[in-house]
């Protein structure tokens, strides 16, 4: 079942150096959710990416303790097409900011482009869609409800119909969270055939943001980065499950530390 997934896996050269595996921006957290900042970053450095920064609100954040990443003044990003790829979304706020940031990456025809969270509700409250077709949502059943303008039970009812509905109204790669993750995109799809009910926790999302968004920095396509990312992401929470026997006490920091274990066995079946 994972095998032809093992092959999606990054190889780096015994003279690989960072900027190789790609910079991953990441703009996320505000004051009282740098939390979804954290995860999504570290995530993105844990899968791999070479370098990884973080936009936030420099004048209040703890810095010092988060010593894997960088971070930047997120009101001071002016280029951002110099990055690999990019993250945009978890804890970043409802706000002007946050669309203001969206527009400009449609602008600079970034490629690599991964929204999820604040970023999917000023989406659907602006109408900024369609996207570039290289760009990847990761919405769960709520969040594909407002940007389609029907209700979160219809979603649970019809993942696949609203999953393909909204890769073609979107015009990119939609990753539909939830039980039995689903990747779309046109008329394709695709799904995942790990994870559990111990991934229903806040921040656990972020960890998937930001590992799609490190491992597109590194070369994949969005649509593996996209499959790779989500089948890392259910069978770190399947491994808990069989070492833990709990589905509750999962937190999304366990994942991070979860990764290297997961990864690792994945690429022996390469």
């Amino acid at each position: 079942m994972l095998k032809p997934i093992s092959r999606l896996l990054p190889i780096r050269s015994a003279a690989a150096y960072k900027a190789q595996g790609g910079h991953t921006l990441i703009l996320a957290g505000q004051k009282g959710y740098w939390g979804a900042g954290v995860l999504a970053a570290t995530a993105a450095a844990r899968v791999g990416s070479g370098y990884v920064s973080l936009a936030t609100d420099l004048k209040t954040f703890p810095s010092v303790k988060h010593p894997d990443f960088l971070t930047l003044d997120k009101s001071k990003i002016k280029s951002i097409s110099r990055f690999a790829s990019v993250a945009v979304g978890p804890g970043l706020g409802v706000n002007s900011f946050t669309e203001k940031i969206i527009k400009k990456l449609m602008k600079e025809k970034s490629f690599k482009v991964v929204l999820d969270a604040d970023a999917l509700t000023v989406s659907a409250k602006k109408n900024l869609y369609p996207f570039p077709s290289t760009w990847v949502l990761t919405p769960h059943e709520g969040e594909l409800a407002r940007l389609l303008g029907v209700s979160a039970n219809q979603i649970k009812n019809h993942r696949e119909k609203y999953a393909v509905e909204a890769a073609k109204r979107m015009g990119c790669i939609i990753v539909l969270k939830g039980h039995g993750t689903l990747i779309a995109q046109g008329k394709k799809i695709y799904k995942i055939k790990t994870g559990n009910k111990a991934l229903a926790k806040a921040g656990t999302g972020d960890v998937l943001t930001g590992m799609i968004a490190g491992l597109m920095a590194q070369g994949l396509t969005p649509w593996d980065a996209a499959v790779l990312g989500a089948t890392l992401h259910g069978k770190m929470a399947d491994d808990w499950i069989k070492n833990k026997k709990d589905y509750l006490s999962l937190m999304a920091s366990d994942l991070l530390g979860m990764l290297p274990e997961t990864i690792y066995k994945i690429r022996r079946l390469s």
